[in-house]
């Protein structure tokens, strides 16, 4: 293992200046500590001893100008070198792609984010851990997990379609699941089934919207949203999270779950198979924590053909395996209606790999969401002390939940329970275990569709086409929206279906 540096100054958190904000958003996915300089002046650098900079905004000679002998400047923007595209903006990206996946020679489509952001953020993480290593340092991050948990665990269901019978048949394989289940309704679709509103009352329940749609349009969003919410409120439910229809993300949506005042949305069209974020738009972070899911679910087996549900199942149990094994949240999706409700293997599946594994959290997504708020807001830092030992310092010590530090050395890491608002640790005295990485057999990115929109694609995405809205309800402010309710009373006097 490296040797420690004798600096006086704090080896965390690290400093940035000048940086691009992607790299703030993976230093708090890691948990590990860090502050903005907004001032080029010499006493806002005393805080820390390591400083990121960006060297496409800042030289190192201008660097060396606003730094002591004991500071160390690391220039992240040779962590562009090689990459297709600036990682960094890669991971702030809002647009989706159509994307596919090869599993057992079947080909899954599905629309999700542009870039694979989780694999963007290991990358980084990992150039970044060992050039600090490589001065002198310390790598310490809070657990993304409650102490002592390595993973956690959850099925998200989506409510999409009124079909009571095949909810109460997931019902019954559920129970496997119950605890570690977030269900998100579509209220159009389940506004008058009492019986299925009455279960779900039991179960972590949240909004799946009204209409099962997410509108380009802001006030759509909202109006839709509120509908949700009323409705589901007079049945009894608290809601403080969102999944949007298909995984759909746009930021006049963010900017209607945050008027609302929900505090987690799961949308894999800005983000999956990572760590929750908060997402970057209009020159800030939201307020509203993405917890990402993996994107493939039951329904892209069956779209392509596939009707063996026993694959099915075992793909996705490889899926949160695998995701266990990584240390990362290992969170699949699915759908009662005309799927899960009849497939009990698929739910079995996740129950057989859960068994017997003591160390992974089950969880629902709210407290997921709830826990990593709390755990963001955690303010720290680690000061050298005499003897090679570091004292580590939380600004305000909470005990809401069990939380455990995790050293990293030398691909080596200790994790450590912290019961109290200051900790000396001795870093040469600690037990540590091989660091487990990601194997990425079964979960990969996937591939992208790089063929050209047609113009039918181009006109359905220029009007925001969709036929889950009545017409009646159709705004007209806009020329979209007026082409749209047109040709949408056209379907209906041709074809005579709404």
């Amino acid at each position: 293992m490296s040797e420690l540096s004798g600096s006086t100054l704090a080896p965390l958190p690290l400093l940035l200046w000048k940086t691009p904000p992607g790299l703030e958003l993976i230093l708090a996915q890691e948990g590990v500590p860090f502050e903005s300089v907004r001032d080029a002046h010499a006493f806002a650098f005393r805080v820390g001893r390591f400083v990121l900079y960006d060297g496409r905004r800042e030289s190192a000679a201008a660097m060396r100008s606003l730094l002591t002998h004991e500071h160390v400047a690391i220039d992240v923007d040779g962590l562009r070198e090689g990459e297709a595209v600036d990682p960094f903006q890669a991971l702030i990206d809002d647009r989706d792609a159509r994307a596919s996946w090869d599993v057992r020679g079947w080909t899954l489509r599905e629309r999700v984010a542009r870039y694979p952001k989780g694999w963007i953020r290991r990358r980084l993480i990992a150039a970044i851990r060992e050039a600090v290593a490589a001065h002198g340092g310390v790598w310490m991050r809070l657990a993304p997990f409650p102490h002592p948990y390595r993973s956690a665990f959850n099925l998200r269901v989506d409510l999409d379609e009124p079909v009571a019978e095949d909810y109460h048949r997931f019902g019954l394989a559920r129970n496997l699941l119950a605890d570690c289940c977030t269900h998100f309704v579509s209220t159009n679709a389940y506004q008058n089934e009492p019986e299925v509103l009455s279960d779900l009352r039991r179960y972590d329940t949240q909004s799946h919207g009204h209409y099962h749609y997410v509108y380009r349009d802001g006030e759509a969003n909202r109006k839709n949203l509120e509908r949700a919410e009323r409705i589901l409120s007079e049945k009894g439910f608290e809601i403080e999270g969102f999944a949007a229809p298909h995984g759909r993300w746009n930021a006049s949506l963010d900017d209607a779950l945050e008027s609302i005042g929900y505090r987690y949305s799961s949308d894999f069209r800005v983000g999956y198979d990572d760590l929750p974020f908060f997402p970057w738009k209009n020159g800030r972070f939201s307020r509203v924590l993405q917890v990402p899911v993996h994107p493939v679910c039951e329904g892209l087996f069956l779209d392509a053909g596939v009707q063996d549900n026993r694959l099915i199942g075992e793909y996705l149990a490889s899926v949160v395996e695998e995701k266990i094994a990584a240390g990362e949240p290992a969170f699949v999706y699915g759908h009662p209606e005309r799927r899960l409700g009849r497939m009990p293997e698929v739910l079995f599946a996740l129950a057989r790999t859960l068994k017997s594994r003591p160390l992974v959290w089950r969880t629902t997504l709210t407290e997921m969401a709830r826990w990593w708020r709390w755990r963001a807001d955690r303010k720290w830092l680690v000061i050298p002390r005499s003897g090679g030992r570091f004292e580590v310092q939380f600004d305000e010590w909470s005990s809401e939940y069990p939380l455990a530090l995790e050293i990293d050395r030398s691909g080596f890491r200790c994790s450590i329970p912290l019961t109290k608002a200051r900790t000396i640790l001795d870093l040469q005295h600690l037990v540590y275990e091989k660091r487990t990485e990601p194997v990425d057999r079964v979960v990969r990115p996937p591939s992208l569709d790089r063929r050209p929109s047609t113009f039918r694609q181009i006109v359905r995405e220029a009007i925001d086409w969709e036929t889950e809205t009545p017409i009646n309800e159709l705004a007209g402010a806009t020329l979209a929206g007026r082409v749209k309710k047109s040709l949408r009373w056209w379907k209906l006097q041709r074809t005579g279906t709404n």
